[in-house]
């Protein structure tokens, strides 16, 4: 299910499911180009199929075994799995099962690389085996988890009664020899049954949010780069970042002196009703850089605004968030940087 992905969807799938600290940590190791492509993608998730990240998480696990070689089963397989399935009961189930000698066969030659399960089994998700798998006699089950990733059959283990694994992790270690052809008959029966299990439900993802929390990760400086450079082939996708990114609450960071440079370009209307829904300290921010005068005016322009519609004070707002915006790409105004967020 996973190659169905392009790398950067396969990517953006990761990033977002490692949490807004952990992603940004990623994305600052990546150039711009790569951090571009990967929130473009995550932007554009809406909802995944369980089954298919979980495609995708174990074709990222299975590269990292292949990088460290293969695991085989018997008893430090049996180790590993009670260790990460349930590590405070570990040595107790390990004393009841009895350490296998290591049969002639075994010193003949090398070993023979071990049988595999068919591809749809490996791939399909850990909840979706155990379920699977939980019909099915102790023998097979120590078969299949024999010939999974310690990994994934780990987490299939974890779900299943105490009584249940260890009986399985009994079998697992006694496991020396399989014909090809049991694998095979097995590995042909459980995925004929795969299509029975219920599918999952879909799970719902903000892509739009989680995209702008990354970028707000990365620091308003580079957030507001990759935005504006978004724009050139998905506009409307630039915009919404742009809208989640920078809030009126983004104006807090204007010193009074970029303030008063602000209250030169704005008129009175506009700032009157951006005002009129803003919190009181963003209006003192404005009124205390204007004469008595002026800020008298401004007070009374807005207590003659009753009852504005709220499109209308979003309207107001968004027209002095692009003019901050302007003056400070230009170098009139200076915005403070919130603080990136560090390992």
């Amino acid at each position: 299910m996973a190659d169905e992905f392009s790398g950067a969807v396969k990517a953006a799938i990761l990033i977002s499911l490692l949490g807004e600290e952990a992603a940004a940590n990623v994305l600052q190791q990546l150039d711009k180009t790569e951090v571009r492509r990967i929130t473009t993608e995550i932007a554009r998730l809406e909802m995944i199929d369980p089954s298919r990240y979980e495609a995708v998480l174990e074709e990222f696990h299975g590269m990292i075994s292949r990088a460290r070689g293969l695991e085989r089963a018997g008893p430090p397989l049996a180790r590993k799995l009670l260790a990460k399935a349930c590590p405070d009961e570990a040595d107790s189930i390990l004393s009841e099962i009895a350490p296998r000698r290591p049969t002639d066969s075994e010193e003949d030659g090398p070993p023979v690389p071990p049988p595999e399960l068919h591809g749809e089994v490996l791939k399909a998700p850990a909840r979706r085996l155990a379920m699977l798998l939980r019909e099915e006699p102790p023998q097979t089950v120590a078969l299949v988890l024999a010939l999974l990733a310690p990994r994934k059959a780990a987490r299939i283990l974890a779900m299943m009664e105490r009584e249940l694994q260890i009986e399985v992790t009994h079998r697992m270690a006694s496991i020396t020899e399989i014909r090809r052809e049991v694998v095979e008959q097995v590995g042909s029966a459980l995925t004929q049954r795969l299509h029975e299990v219920c599918e999952e439900p879909m799970v719902p993802l903000n892509g739009i949010q989680n995209a702008a929390d990354t970028l707000t990760g990365l620091g308003r400086s580079s957030g507001q780069e990759i935005v504006e450079a978004l724009g050139d082939s998905f506009p409307e996708l630039s915009q919404q970042l742009r809208d989640l990114l920078f809030t009126f609450d983004t104006l807090r960071g204007l010193s009074d002196r970029d303030a008063r440079e602000v209250l030169k370009q704005v008129d009175r209307a506009t700032l009157a009703m951006a005002l009129k829904g803003a919190d009181p300290e963003l209006q003192v921010l404005f009124t205390r850089n204007m004469s008595e005068r002026a800020a008298q005016m401004l007070q009374e322009e807005m207590d003659f605004l009753s009852a504005p519609k709220l499109s209308e004070i979003d309207h107001a707002q968004r027209e002095m968030i692009e003019l901050v915006l302007r003056l400070e790409k230009e170098g009139s105004v200076s915005l403070e940087e919130p603080a990136v967020v560090s390992g």
